[in-house]
């Protein structure tokens, strides 16, 4: 079987815009940069996200909102320079 270290090094050679995994997922994060969206088990590293559901109707609205707020948080931390790339969230809204 495959392990977290075969995916650390197909992330450096084909990175992605995002991952979708437990909490060791964090580790690849950190390693690489990539945005992280804690979802299964174990997630050890948040409060009471194992109350939060993820399937039905109101999973699917949690879902969305930790994805887009991941994205939206790597914009923000990516566009530091005022003017040159920050990103205007009114275009979001």
């Amino acid at each position: 079987g495959k392990d977290l270290w075969h995916l650390r090094s197909l992330l450096d050679t084909e990175p992605v815009d995002l991952l979708i995994g437990n909490s060791y997922g964090k580790f690849l994060q950190r390693d690489t940069g990539t945005p992280l969206v804690r979802i299964g088990y174990p997630i050890f590293d948040r409060h009471h996200q194992h109350r939060y559901s993820i399937l039905g109707y109101n999973g699917a609205f949690n879902l969305l909102n930790w994805i887009v707020n991941t994205i939206l948080d790597e914009l923000d931390r990516s566009s530091m320079e005022l003017g040159v790339n920050d990103t205007s969230f009114d275009l979001i809204r």
